[in-house]
């Protein structure tokens, strides 16, 4: 019982609350919180403590008593008479911030009950977390808005139960509140624990990013894309548009370690955009996503396509973990299954590891890869001999993360973070214009592709806001702003209006949009247009040259 002794320090609310439950289940105890006071208070006086301590530890004071203390041993609130034996349990717990204002520290450790609990008694009323959960929440709100896409106006009735009680909830409310008031068709859940309280995960879509996956649905990429904190995960869904770019489409915030995360995220998408539920044909994921089997019951038009790259990966370091003899003849075995041709390619591969694999190995292999084969061997690709730009997109993916993300921090600004990068000029600012020059070059004669050059090279540097009107695509700066028509063909500048030629404002929104850059109908009204350029019609971007690809 030493480990909540007097005097124990703790630096996070999260170190005080994963310890106390394991306690608690240890010696079969159930606590509640008699009295509390969030660190928000202090705000009055900003130089007594450091104001990001209040996203780590919580409270400032906090006492826990027994749970049982003044109720009835062994009769219900209908069965009480005067014969029943009230509890007077002096089992307590007190902790305080600490003397320098960045730990918790317990000052009063009163550990012994005076009863006992049986064994089914504490199994049914003892649940983990509860000291993590929202206090500003009634557990039947959570429980009723819980896995439901969340309307705009309930935002402004959970803030109210959350202010001056749970300071990250509250932000969390305030930045998805933000974001109804600028977007009313984005599409939010909050996933409690039930009868718990506790934040499980988020899932968020906007309006751009669900008319991102209803224009280009075919192909969707799935990965854990960093780690927040010690608690939460960021997993993305990205599709592929006509530039062979990776877009954000959706993200879920997770707790770790929850199980049917992928079906959840999945099955999300498709309550956002129920449009794209016929028309996904492969959903690739990360060797370390689980639930595969369950997407087609979502997806029923879709493969489910394992990243073969990290499968190999983690086979290798398995192999390394048991420091397997004849690595590397296994390993060239790995790679052989992995690209087999056909089934009975495979099978004899199979055969051959078989023959020379330790047992331990063997059984990770047939237990963990061999029966998801149809999704990562070359011979049951959705495209054979193709290459797949999963790690492409999720590299590009994560650069971007890197620059709004800084782990650890909390919930809400990682949630504006992630919103900071839907904007114009983060796209652009990641462009590679060469391909698309090049392109221009062949198809134009030279004064012409010059000009469209110099218009492509300004494309990551430009910081519009690009707003979408009835009369097309309204791209604003400080001093002045300029319109690209629905089609994406013309533009109200001057460049366009001299030379009939793309410019920087056309490149920008269709690199928004998701269209390609490269459009031979953008040329048609040139005179000086070469007339066979019907091989460049191909997007730019990972499927623009197909070829032959060992691993992926």
């Amino acid at each position: 019982m030493g480990d909540l002794g007097l005097g124990r320090e703790f630096h996070t609310w999260h170190q005080f609350s994963t310890l106390f439950d394991d306690w608690c289940e240890k010696h079969k105890v159930l606590f509640i919180i008699a009295s509390l006071k969030p660190l928000i208070s202090l705000r009055q006086n900003p130089l007594q403590y450091q104001p990001s301590l209040a996203e780590t530890l919580r409270f400032r004071f906090v006492r826990l008593i027994c749970k049982h203390s003044g109720t009835y041993v062994g009769q219900s609130t209908v069965q009480r008479n005067r014969l029943s034996e009230k509890i007077d349990c002096p089992a307590s717990i007190t902790l305080r911030l600490g003397p320098k204002k960045d730990r918790l520290v317990v000052i009063e450790a009163n550990l012994e009950h005076n009863h006992q609990l049986s064994e089914l008694e504490f199994a049914h009323q003892f649940k983990r977390h509860q000291l993590k959960a929202s206090l500003g929440l009634p557990i039947r709100i959570t429980n009723s808005i819980s896995k439901r896409f969340l309307a705009p106006d309930l935002i402004w009735n959970l803030e109210d139960y959350s202010r001056a009680k749970d300071k990250g909830m509250c932000e969390l409310l305030a930045i998805l509140d933000g974001l109804f008031k600028a977007d009313a068709g984005a599409k939010v859940k909050l996933v409690f624990e039930e009868d718990v309280a506790v934040l499980n995960s988020i899932f968020l879509t906007t309006s751009r990013m669900r008319e991102l996956v209803q224009r280009f649905p075919a192909r969707l990429f799935l990965e854990r894309a960093a780690c927040l904190d010690a608690d939460f995960e960021l997993y993305t869904v990205l599709c592929q548009d006509a530039n062979g770019r990776g877009r954000e489409v959706a993200y879920c915030l997770a707790r770790q370690g929850l199980p049917d995360l992928l079906i959840f995220i999945v099955a999300s998408l498709v309550q956002s955009v129920p449009d794209i539920k016929l028309q996904v044909k492969v959903v690739t994921v990360g060797a370390s996503v689980t639930g595969l089997d369950a997407v087609e019951e979502v997806l029923p038009c879709a493969r489910v396509q394992i990243c073969r790259l990290q499968v190999l990966e983690a086979l290798y370091r398995k192999a390394c973990e048991l420091a397997v003899p004849k690595e590397d003849q296994i390993r060239n075995l790995l790679l052989n299954l992995a690209n087999a041709d056909s089934p009975l390619v495979y099978s004899q591969y199979l055969s051959d590891l078989e023959d020379v694999a330790p047992l331990s190995f063997l059984k990770y292999f047939l237990e963990r890869w061999h029966p998801h084969k149809g999704m990562w061997v070359e011979c049951w690709a959705f495209e054979k001999n193709r290459e797949c730009s999963f790690l492409d997109h999720l590299s590009t993916h994560r650069r971007k993360l890197l620059r709004a993300l800084s782990p650890p921090m909390a919930l809400g600004a990682c949630i504006q973070g992630l919103l900071d990068l839907q904007a114009l000029h983060v796209e652009t600012a990641t462009l590679n214009v060469a391909p698309v020059v090049e392109r221009f070059c062949v198809a134009c004669l030279p004064d012409s592709a010059s000009l469209v050059a110099e218009e492509l090279g300004l494309v990551p540097n430009v910081h519009y806001e690009l707003k979408d009107t009835p009369d097309g695509y309204l791209l604003e700066e400080s001093t002045c702003s300029f319109l690209v028509s629905q089609d994406l063909a013309t533009c109200s500048c001057s460049i366009y209006m001299a030379h009939q030629l793309p410019c920087r404002h056309i490149f920008a929104a269709r690199l928004w949009v998701g269209e390609p850059l490269f459009d031979p109908g953008l040329l048609s009204s040139l005179p000086d247009t070469h007339q066979d350029i019907t091989e460049l019609e191909a997007p730019v971007g990972p499927d623009a040259n197909p070829r032959k690809c060992q691993v992926y």
